[in-house]
């Protein structure tokens, strides 16, 4: 027994159908969710080439070794470790909840960046005093060999007659 409703177009809607295209509307959907998870999946994994690439800059600045670190080639990398922190804490702050990352896992991230941070700006602050004592030095040996060799302990003979 359909009860039939006309729509203003003229064209009739019967009301048993209503049930069944909510049935196909769901098998449609069912049919999206895989992919859609399957999507949100992926998202979820795109943070370990991240996590990787923060690894081998650790492992850089380690070979720079411990003690009389050069500040120039420690500020480059810390630049780069500062950047993929600041994508990394961006990636758990959009997708914390639904990669089911750890709040604490999340705190160290955020905290380790925050160091970074006061790292490289030690780092290229000690890099930008040695490059700039560096051209001072090169400008003041320049400017002070007034038309000879300078202090350098070298004087050409003259070739030829005398």
């Amino acid at each position: 027994m359909a009860t039939k409703t006309t729509i203003s177009s003229g064209i009739s809607f019967t009301r048993r159908l209503a049930p069944a295209l909510a049935v196909v509307a769901a098998v449609t959907l069912g049919a999206l969710a895989p992919t859609q998870v399957s999507a949100q999946a992926n998202v979820c994994q795109s943070v370990g080439p991240l996590l990787e690439q923060r690894r081998a800059i650790v492992q850089r600045l380690e070979s720079l070794g411990s003690e009389n670190v050069d500040p120039r080639p420690a500020c480059s990398a810390l630049r780069e470790l500062e950047a993929n922190g600041q994508t990394l804490v961006d990636f758990i702050d959009q997708n914390q909840a639904w990669c089911q990352i750890p709040n604490d896992f999340a705190q160290n991230v955020r905290q380790d960046h925050e160091r970074v941070g006061g790292m490289r700006a030690d780092a290229c602050r000690v890099a930008a005093q040695i490059n700039n004592a560096e051209r001072q030095a090169r400008e003041a040996a320049e400017s002070n060999q007034f038309g000879g060799p300078g202090l350098t302990g070298r004087f050409p003979i003259p070739q030829g007659a005398l």
